[in-house]
C-alpha cells in the first residue's frame, strides 16, 4: 500500500499520527483511479469527500474575469477539498487531472467520522490536523492578495 506522506512529513493531516495510526486513516479511504482529463471535482457539486493524491497530478480550475483558468497543478501528497468535508457546502472549483492517470485516496465524510466515533484521540488529532490545514490555506490566500 502507499503511503501518501512519510513519516517524516511535516504536513498538517498527518502530522500528529503515529505511523499506526496513519495506516488506519489511509486504509478508511478508497483509492481512485482518474484518467487523463477526467474530473474529480465539479464547481458547484455538493460532496463532502476529502482528498490526497498519490500519485499523478491535478489542476485546480475557477473562473477569472468570466474566463476559465488553472489556478493551481497540485501532486503527490496534496489535499483538496477540505472546505467542504468540514462545512458540506458546493465546490468552489473544478480539479480534472492532467495529461496523465493520477491516483486519488478519497475520504468519505460519513465514513470517516463513524471510523473515529470511537476513538476519540484519532478524532481529536484529525480535528486539529484539519484545523491546521485550513489556516495553512487561509494565510496562502492572504499572501496573495
Amino acid at each position: 500500500m502507499n503511503k501518501i506522506f512519510s513519516m517524516e512529513s511535516d504536513h498538517p493531516l498527518f502530522r500528529y499520527f503515529t505511523e499506526e495510526e496513519r495506516d488506519r486513516i489511509e486504509q478508511i479511504g478508497e483509492m481512485k483511479r482518474l484518467a487523463e482529463g477526467a474530473f474529480l471535482i465539479r464547481a458547484g457539486e455538493i460532496d463532502s469527500t476529502l482528498f490526497a493524491i498519490e500519485d499523478g497530478h491535478l489542476e485546480v480550475i475557477g473562473i477569472d474575469d468570466g474566463e476559465q483558468r488553472v489556478f493551481a497543478t497540485v501532486g503527490p501528497g496534496d489535499v483538496l477539498g477540505e472546505v467542504s468535508f468540514i462545512d458540506d457546502s458546493p465546490r468552489s472549483t473544478s480539479v480534472r487531472a492532467t495529461d496523465e492517470e493520477t491516483v486519488v485516496r478519497a475520504w468519505d465524510k460519513r465514513t470517516l467520522s463513524e471510523a473515529l466515533a470511537f476513538e476519540p484521540q484519532l478524532l481529536a488529532k484529525f480535528a486539529v490536523a484539519m484545523s491546521e490545514l485550513l489556516v495553512e490555506r487561509l494565510r496562502d490566500v492572504s499572501r496573495r492578495v
